[in-house]
């Protein structure tokens, strides 16, 4: 990585995510945040000067800056798609917040647009790149559980009043699934190298609307189940237990903890093995998106191996289809 070429990032949005962003690309050697941009001069001008970035433009600005290389796209879910696309439409390379889209018509036409122009585009689906979780898949793939058959997650806390407003209105495509659901989603669709056959699911909604807490079911080609619930109204706790023919993992911090526990058994009730893994990820979680960015683009890449396009817009058909069954449509859709 230190001979590859350093790039110039712009951000659209000056949110909560986008300074863990600003901090990550502070931190990693090879990037350089030239821009930000948002809808509102003086939240940017903070932004700004808080971050040390020098130009503060408009969306149309930051879009035309011959210098800047990557946007990445930190605005909320209902703008992601409208943002990225201007953002590819002027030649530049994409990164965009999860949910990547709203719904997967937005995500294909973002994807195409891309494709046809040859440029680098990605969900920032920052927990795949943790060194933990690569640890964890590859665990997972050298057999050592054996056979993976179930998978359960639970994921789900009260939000910060700071969130509240963002996860609870319609209008901003709020709901539990889009902004925490797609986590443990994205997580078993990860770890088991596929997308799921077969969906079944259910909600319960909020005074406003959105689903609030949300179950689903998958069944996956290989055999294997998944149960996730998720809530952003409820202290959950926020793990992931993969069950396999041989043993099972235990990882406690779900999504983005440095350690994971394998306890392995010979076909019996008897735990015979209980190894403790430890995989520490940056304080930052964010660096690992943003070193995969950086790869891919100085060789060239259209798409990243390890957050594929395919599964992004994959993911996003399973949430278009659960949202279906429940009667959520968003107003703008």
């Amino acid at each position: 990585m230190s001979n590859s070429q350093e790039l110039k990032w712009g951000i659209i949005g000056t949110g909560i995510i986008a300074e863990k962003m600003a901090d990550a690309l502070r931190i990693y050697s090879n990037s350089q945040l030239y821009a930000v941009a948002s809808k509102t001069p003086s939240k940017a001008r903070a932004f700004a000067n808080k971050h040390g970035v020098e130009n503060v433009y408009s969306y149309q600005e930051i879009v035309n800056c011959r210098e800047i290389d990557v946007i990445y796209v930190a605005t909320t879910h209902n703008f992601h798609f409208e943002n990225a696309k201007l953002a590819l439409e002027h030649g530049k390379h994409v990164l965009v917040e999860k949910a990547f889209t709203v719904n997967a018509k937005e995500a294909e036409e973002l994807v195409r647009i891309a494709q046809a122009k040859k440029l680098f585009l990605m969900e920032a689906m920052w927990m795949r790149f943790l060194p933990s979780l690569k640890m964890l898949k590859n665990k997972i793939k050298t057999n050592e559980i054996g056979e993976v058959k179930v998978c359960n997650l639970s994921f789900g806390s009260f939000t910060q009043s700071k969130y509240a407003k963002r996860l609870r209105d319609p209008a901003l495509a709020g709901g539990v699934t889009l902004d925490m659901g797609i986590y443990p989603i994205s997580f078993v669709c990860y770890l088991l190298g596929e997308l799921p056959v077969d969906i079944k699911s259910m909600t319960r909604f909020s005074d406003s609307g959105v689903d609030e807490i949300s179950h689903y079911m998958f069944r996956f080609s290989s055999g294997c189940l998944a149960n996730i619930c998720t809530s952003y109204n409820l202290k959950m706790k926020s793990e992931a237990i993969i069950y396999g023919s041989k043993g099972y993992v235990e990882f406690s911090q779900f999504p983005a903890g440095d350690q994971f526990t394998i306890l392995k058994h010979d076909g019996e009730n008897e735990i015979k093995d209980t190894i403790e893994i430890l995989e520490n990820n940056s304080s930052n979680g964010f660096i690992y998106q943003v070193e995969e960015v950086t790869s891919c683009i100085n060789e060239a890449k259209l798409e990243s191996e390890i957050m594929p396009l395919h599964e992004t817009v994959g993911i996003m058909k399973v949430m278009d289809k659960m949202r279906n069954e429940w009667g959520l449509t968003y107003p703008f859709e």
